[in-house]
């Protein structure tokens, strides 16, 4: 990384990435391989109240007062709610496609890591495969439509095997 770069980064980010680098390196070391003078180093990693602990060799936030490290800890939780916040009418149709028809298990085999996947072209009635694709845009976007479509063979395949 160079130095503008390491300069541009946020706080949060910056102290993530040098306390990466002290594993292996000193803060001295760490200063000359971005080519930063120590001192200004030492000062540029300050900002946003990250103090460094020698025993540790690690940076931590600097906490004032228990009120402060309670909304630290409230903070860190901040990308799943902001996450969740943009995701809510998806999250809520989710919960209700499991409330009203119940879950949908795909089969092991559709995901397996020893699975052999091919590529397979096949032919389709145009308004079957539209009223498919929106179906699956509507009750499960959170799923790919060949995994959809791969458990629907499959559950064909079950469901109307002749009985011997």
């Amino acid at each position: 990384m160079d130095k503008d770069t390491f300069i541009a980064l946020a706080p949060a980010k910056r102290v993530q990435e040098v306390n990466k680098l002290l594993k292996d390196h000193s803060l001295t070391e760490i200063s000359k391989l971005l080519g930063i003078p120590a001192g200004s180093f030492s000062k540029l990693m300050r900002e946003g109240d990250y103090l460094y602990h020698q025993a540790d060799k690690h940076y931590y936030p600097f906490v004032r007062s228990e009120d402060e490290r309670v909304k630290s800890s409230q903070s860190e939780d901040n990308d799943e709610i902001a996450f969740i916040k943009d995701n809510v009418n998806t999250l809520k149709k989710m919960i209700q496609q499991f409330e009203e028809q119940g879950l949908l298990f795909l089969d092991k085999r559709i995901y397996s890591k020893e699975a052999n996947f091919v590529n397979k072209s096949i032919r389709m009635n145009s308004d079957i495969y539209e009223e498919f694709s929106s179906f699956c845009e509507e009750y499960y976007p959170h799923l790919k439509m060949q995994d959809l479509i791969a458990q629907a063979l499959i559950d064909t395949t079950n469901k109307y095997r002749p009985t011997e």
